[in-house]
């Protein structure tokens, strides 16, 4: 297959699969599981049936070191879709640099990784499946630092671009070497053990060398494949020419470089780097939502039949909603880790063990939110069959986004400190805000599939 509207239409399917079937593993899902003979209860989950809440972590050390593989495997099939639905956008806007080896070769990376992936994660946890699992990353791999050889760079998006590709494939090798630490039985049992009781306190899991790698390595890669979605979206559209223009796009290649060698200095230097990663991406933010603004324009009335107004004001809106439930929570919760200026008692208190956690693990789910709606975005301002129908879909699925992500702080970071106490699924924050925000984008999100699905088949 070498047409890149095929790969494009791969990939959200995959995508719609693999997420649709996360959702339908969640707690809320148990009682239809166990109708249609599945089991209720997921091995080392933290969904506690008898309280009906969630526990920071399983208390059994063997069903916590489950679950936490089974999120790393997890979480890297879907980077590993929305990495492949990147290249095939990508493709279609540059033929010379994305043939059909290249979309072929990241086709069969992104599916190996994520059969190999699901089926360790939920059915056999034997060494062919992570096995498979490994393989798919090493494809991957070798598609990216393909296309990075076929590269030349035209323009400075193309070399912001370039740039990420460069730091994401240096970020691919920290990876290997964080997964490559279970071939010593020792660190694996040293690493399990930092990624634990990290939970609790990630000041505990700073002494362990793996953890510092793979956290540098999780900081990097989220930030640094948003921002090629947002450049993608930004080439698609075009850019107004001029010295500001050129100027933005400079400091998002400066901004990409800070944020990246901020993020893997984690490894080698623990807290203190970890320190700067925040006021480090601020550059790059800033120069993100700059370049928003310097994109060919679209009025907010032409979006409504025009998907690629939404994608325009998308490309903004999500900037500036980085800046708002990203950075600005980021740095307030730097800055009060251990003096209680905006928390009292400070944030690394045990009282808020919770509160901590839901930020660590909400923070990056914005992220990724941000990251695969900007890229379904990109792929309904592609739609010609209906256009109008393809700009009410992606209305639907950015507020339902915004909405989500900005409530999802409420729900992180505005409940009263306390005793620890497992938090509830009944939680108002989540029932009244983030819940109905979901479902909102969700049915964007479908509406979006089936009209792009449509599109492609037309046009075929």
């Amino acid at each position: 297959m070498s047409s890149p509207r095929t790969h494009m239409i791969l990939a959200l399917t995959l995508g719609v699969i693999v997420v649709g079937w996360g959702v339908f593993l969640s707690p809320p899902f148990r009682e239809l599981r166990a109708a249609i003979g599945l089991p209720a209860e997921l091995p080392g989950a933290r969904y506690n049936p008898e309280k009906g809440v969630a526990e920071i972590i399983d208390p059994n050390e063997e069903g916590a070191k489950f679950f936490l593989a089974r999120i790393a495997h997890v979480y890297h099939s879907i980077f590993a879709i929305l990495l492949y639905g990147m290249i095939a956008v990508l493709g279609s806007m540059r033929r010379d640099l994305v043939g059909g080896d290249i979309l072929n070769l990241t086709l069969l990376g992104t599916l190996m990784v994520v059969l190999g992936a699901q089926v360790y994660s939920y059915a056999s946890r034997t060494f062919f499946w992570h096995g498979m699992f490994i393989a798919g990353l090493a494809i991957l791999f070798s598609s990216g630092f393909l296309m990075l050889l076929r590269f030349k760079p035209s323009h400075l998006i193309d070399w912001a671009i370039l740039v990420a590709l460069i730091l994401l494939i240096g970020g691919g090798i920290m990876g290997a070497y964080v997964g490559s630490s279970y071939m010593n039985p020792e660190f694996a049992e040293e690493f399990e053990g930092a990624k634990i009781i990290s939970r609790f306190n990630p000041d505990l899991a700073e002494e362990n060398e793996i953890w510092r790698a793979m956290t540098g390595h999780l900081h990097a890669m989220v930030a640094l494949a948003t921002t090629v979605a947002f450049l993608l979206g930004v080439m698609y559209l075009g850019l107004r020419e001029g010295r500001f223009t050129k100027l933005s796009a400079i400091l998002v290649i400066i901004g990409e470089i800070i944020m990246a060698v901020a993020s893997y200095s984690v490894w080698f230097f623990g807290k203190i780097a970890h320190l700067i990663i925040t006021p480090s991406a601020l550059v790059l933010i800033a120069a993100t939502l700059l370049l928003s603004f310097m994109t060919k324009g679209y009025s907010l009335k032409q979006s409504f039949s025009d998907p690629k107004g939404v994608l325009l004001w998308g490309l903004r809106l999500g900037n500036i909603w980085t800046w708002a439930f990203v950075a600005v929570p980021g740095a307030i919760v730097a800055i009060s880790l251990r003096k209680p200026l905006f928390f009292k008692p400070e944030f690394r208190s045990e009282v808020w063990d919770w509160a901590e956690l839901s930020y660590n693990i909400g923070h990056w789910h914005i992220l990724l939110l941000l990251w695969g709606i900007t890229l379904l975005l990109l792929y309904t301002a592609q739609v010609k069959w209906n256009s109008r129908l393809a700009s009410i879909s992606s209305w639907l699925t950015l507020l339902g986004m915004l909405i989500a992500t900005a409530s999802l702080n409420l729900y992180m970071l505005a409940n009263p400190p306390g005793a620890y106490s497992p938090n509830p699924y009944s939680n108002p924050w989540l029932s009244l805000l983030v819940e109905p925000a979901l479902i909102l984008m969700s049915l964007g999100v479908a509406l979006s599939y089936i009209t792009f699905l449509i599109d492609g088949f037309r046009g075929s």
